[in-house]
């Protein structure tokens, strides 16, 4: 009896204090929605009164009011020339039209154009299947953010940000991710760089920035509305501190990729092909120049310096930059993992009638790579064209034509370097001296030591004697 009475005391506990639960919840709907009726009607009011001022003709105040609703409300439907055509012709009444409405804009269709391009290539880029990874993410990001910006930008320059308020900041969080990304990627390309969890700090400033921006985020998108009228006080502050601390980063991470493509370039043990240097050299320039045209924007943007026909500079740099990006990945994608030569137009016309797919010249390239870095094909001293074309199951025309359009050589030049790198290896170490000159030719392919010293002092401007000579030394 005792424990019946308890579970219905229990009960009736539980109900009154969930009916309490309930009142006040619903009390706090019923708050809410007061709250909510009274802006409402607010706006109605201040609507009713910008349609008044309107009517007497006062073009100033009218326009005060109009901004006040659209500060309550964002909604941009207020803005007609129905409601307000006493005032229509008048500036005040045309500069709140161009401040808030639809704007064409020839360069901002332009960003437009390369941002959407941007995105598809960096798609690309991202989800293509390629045995280097993570040098194909690297370079598919850093598309991805300049084109997240492009169309970002382009929607200020069509004065469209107020019908989309949630884009506020969008692309602020990749302010300092440029420079990482095109370092990195520098980086992975030229020395083959494999990737630690120290990197990872290369991203910390963006998680600062990402953390600190994020309150915004959470916005509602009347108050988003809002901080672009600038009636509000919690507007990002730091602007120009963010500014400063981009141009910075960018500076910085310049002068690291600027000197990895110089000891790139300098590295004597391994001659860069020219037409690789030629893709390094073009992107490296092209962020120099981002560099130096976003310096100048920030000098414009804090009153530095008031050139404001430089303010586009640094966006034209960049959509020059993926529209550049956006053409070597349709030519040739694979020059973005270091490992392919543009084609020149010499070699472009030499091979116009061949049948020889893009997709089939890779397939063969890997396949010719495979029996040169693991078979070591190279070492049997009757190979030809006819015999490699046979192991890649083609013939001796699209041989060629791999050879020529991926490694910039001819196929004996292809032979020979991969024999003369392996002799190298053999002479370093081989420091007991174990084998003599024309066994070592003998051993990576050569028939003879005079072919041998000639392709040895070719590649490295001296004769095998010499080059053990300077192993000993």
């Amino acid at each position: 009896m005792l424990i019946s009475i308890s579970t219905e005391s229990a009960c009736a506990y539980s109900h009154a204090y969930f009916q309490d639960g309930e009142v006040e919840q619903s009390g706090q709907l019923v708050a809410m929605e007061r709250t909510q009726s009274s802006e409402q009607m607010k706006a109605e009011m201040v609507k009713k009164q910008a349609i008044s001022l309107a009517e007497e003709g006062d073009a100033g105040e009218a326009v005060a009011k109009i901004k006040d609703y659209l500060y309550l409300t964002a909604d941009l439907s207020v803005i007609n020339d129905h409601l307000f055509q006493n005032i229509s012709d008048t500036p005040a009444y045309i500069d709140l039209k161009e401040e808030f409405l639809f704007e064409n804009n020839t360069i901002a269709w332009l960003y437009v154009y390369a941002g959407l391009i941007g995105l598809f290539v960096s798609f690309f880029l991202l989800f293509r299947k390629h045995r280097d990874r993570t040098s194909m993410i690297l370079i598919g990001l850093f598309v991805l953010f300049n084109s997240f910006f492009l169309l970002h930008l382009s929607l200020y320059k069509l004065h469209a940000e107020y019908h989309i308020p949630h884009m506020l900041y969008f692309s602020t969080t990749f302010s300092f991710l440029y420079g990482p990304l095109l370092y990195l990627y520098f980086r992975r390309i030229t020395e083959r760089y494999t990737f630690r969890w120290i990197d990872l700090l290369h991203l910390l400033p963006s998680l600062i920035l990402l953390i600190y921006i994020a309150p915004f985020y959470m916005m509602s998108g009347i108050e988003k509305f809002g901080l672009m009228m600038g009636r509000d006080s919690r507007l990002l502050p730091g602007g120009h501190t963010i500014v400063l601390i981009k141009t910075v980063s960018l500076v910085i991470y310049g002068l690291l990729i600027v000197q990895l493509y110089r000891r790139h370039t300098l590295n004597s043990s391994k001659k860069p092909d020219r037409q690789q240097l030629l893709w390094q050299r073009n992107i490296m320039g092209m962020f120099i120049a981002y560099t130096i045209s976003y310096m100048i924007y920030g000098s414009i943007l804090t009153g530095v310096m008031p050139v404001r026909e430089l303010f586009e500079a640094q966006t034209l740099v960049m959509t020059a930059m993926v529209f550049y990006i956006a053409y070597l990945s349709y030519a040739q994608p694979e020059i973005f993992s270091g490992s392919l030569q543009i084609i020149s137009p010499v070699d472009l016309f030499k091979y116009r009638k061949s049948r020889l797919t893009p997709s089939f010249s890779y397939e063969l390239r890997d396949e010719l790579l495979r029996l040169l870095d693991r078979e070591k094909i190279f070492k049997q001293n009757d190979l030809s064209l006819d015999m490699l074309a046979e192991r890649l199951g083609t013939n001796r025309h699209n041989a060629s034509q791999v050879i020529n359009e991926h490694f910039d050589m001819n196929f004996f030049e292809l032979i020979n370097s991969y024999r003369i790198k392996e002799a190298i290896e053999i002479f370093r170490n081989d420091r007991k001296k174990n084998l003599s000159i024309i066994e070592v030719a003998y051993e990576v392919g050569f028939n003879n030591k005079v072919t041998f010293n000639k392709s040895f002092k070719k590649h490295l401007s001296q004769t095998p004697s010499q080059f053990i000579t300077s192993l000993e030394g």
